[in-house]
């Protein structure tokens, strides 16, 4: 039954854990994914969820979830950007140490 979900979510989200939840999320959101309690089961529509276009929806997700967090952990996550996708913690620390950055570890844990 489920075999036609699994595969539509894979091919959008190649499998990706955190792409897989929020694509999940919003195809729910959205109704077209929802629980029929009448017939004890998840039902969907796979023509409309195949014509979905992930990079689009998930792009809207994280610019609408960054447009939430404060002036400073937005400015912080942008600076982290920087450094890709790890940064050491001497990093952090040499960032705080200045005027314009000095809540970075804070504003980590925050985030």
């Amino acid at each position: 039954i489920c075999k036609s979900l699994t595969e539509i979510v894979f091919q959008k989200t190649k499998g990706n854990p955190f792409f897989v939840l929020e694509f999940m999320q919003s195809l729910q959101s959205r109704g077209l994914l929802r629980y029929n309690s009448l017939q004890k089961r998840w039902v969907w529509n796979e023509d409309v969820m195949r014509a979905e276009d992930i990079t689009e929806n998930v792009l809207h997700l994280l610019s609408s979830k960054m447009n939430g967090l404060s002036d400073n952990v937005q400015t912080l996550l942008r600076v982290m950007a920087c450094f890709g996708s790890s940064t050491t913690l001497s990093m952090i620390d040499y960032l705080g140490e200045t005027a314009e950055y000095a809540g970075v570890r804070n504003g980590l844990e925050g985030a």
